[in-house]
């Protein structure tokens, strides 16, 4: 006859939960919590889509005269809104203040967000300082700049007589 633990192929302490380290469990949350904040992705996006807080929704195109920054920036104004050409990027700063009238009541649900973002968008050729166009209008943002004029890699120098 044979012994119910020779059937066994583990003991039981194999079976026993392992105890977990409070300290490695916080670690790996503020760890994800932080890598979710500074991704700079996107701007008031519902929890858990894996969205940042902080920066806003943009599209970056580019013709064959310009290149052109299109911000979502809804509950905003133009007056809440700084763009600023830097080197080889463009600046855009703002606030979205809390605006609400919240006396006498009672939240359900709060989804909006509130506070001050800045993107840093590094533009993907050379533009001209002059000429820069930046409109506000609806909650969205659109800034022009024109492309620098490319310097010929190639120039044929005439040889005078000396």
């Amino acid at each position: 006859m044979m012994s119910r633990c020779q059937l066994t192929p583990w003991r039981r302490t194999a079976l026993a939960p392992r105890a977990v380290d409070p300290f490695t469990t916080l670690q790996s949350e503020m760890n994800r919590l932080f890598s979710g904040l500074f991704n700079g992705d996107e701007m008031w996006a519902a929890p858990g889509e894996g969205t940042s807080l902080l920066a806003p929704r943009l599209d970056v195109s580019e013709t064959d005269k310009d290149i052109q920054l299109t911000v979502e920036l809804p509950g905003l104004a133009e007056t809440d809104v700084e763009v600023e050409l830097l080197d080889e990027a463009v600046r855009i700063y703002g606030e979205k203040k809390d605006e609400r009238e919240t006396k006498d009541h009672n939240f359900h649900r709060t989804e909006r967000s509130f506070g001050s973002f800045e993107r840093l968008v590094p533009l993907p050729k050379p533009v001209q300082r002059e000429g820069v166009v930046a409109t506000f209008k609806n909650g969205v943002l659109n800034v022009v700049l024109p492309k620098a004029i490319p310097n010929a890699a190639h120039q044929k120098i005439t040889v005078q007589p000396g």
